[in-house]
């Protein structure tokens, strides 16, 4: 999800884990119940996961082999197919995922299409979401609540990039925003 202002080639899908602290940053504010089920739907290694409380029930997407067999050793159950595909995601009650940002929009979509009643969807995105003529008719249609991280998180552990972060969520009132104070 990186802006990748720091190197000309991206990573491969895209993947760039999120750090525990930007996780728990956004926790108090999924109203998260006891044995609730988790999905992340581009799991990647489970960094989001290992993140979370342990009394819930987490389950991944992961479109890489490789990254879904580290996920699936921490103790979660993960699939390995492509999230993007027709077939309907596992039920849930909760969404947190970092989707590979050039996916971005079609991760949301999919994951308001998915979403349970009365459903969390949350998801670290560059704040530039929020622009773009292409997304605004979306925005209008689906307001989230965006929760602004203070500090710009490193996807790569060698420094941040350019863009600022924060987790949009839908599920709560919409619109509303918040500035997340990072404790590590």
């Amino acid at each position: 999800m990186s802006a990748t202002g720091r190197s000309p080639v991206r990573r491969v899908d895209d993947f760039y884990e999120t750090p525990a602290w930007g996780v728990r940053a956004i926790v108090p504010h999924l109203g998260l119940r006891p044995s609730d089920r988790v999905l992340d739907p581009c799991c990647g290694r489970g960094a989001i996961t290992q993140a979370l409380p342990s009394d819930l029930d987490l389950v991944g997407l992961e479109l890489d082999a490789g990254r879904a067999s580290e996920a699936a050793s921490l103790g979660h159950t993960v699939q390995c197919r492509d999230a993007l595909a027709p077939e309907p995601w596992p039920a849930h009650r909760v969404l947190l995922t970092n989707p590979p940002y050039r996916l971005a929009l079609e991760f949301v979509e999919r994951a308001l299409r998915e979403a349970a009643p009365r459903g969390v969807v949350a998801m670290l995105l560059r704040l530039g979401f929020l622009e773009s003529k292409k997304r605004a008719a979306f925005h209008q249609q689906h307001p989230a609540d965006v929760f602004v991280l203070s500090e710009r998180p490193s996807f790569t552990g060698r420094g941040t990039d350019a863009a600022a972060y924060g987790w949009f969520l839908w599920g709560g009132r919409g619109g509303r925003w918040r500035l997340l104070v990072a404790a590590r």
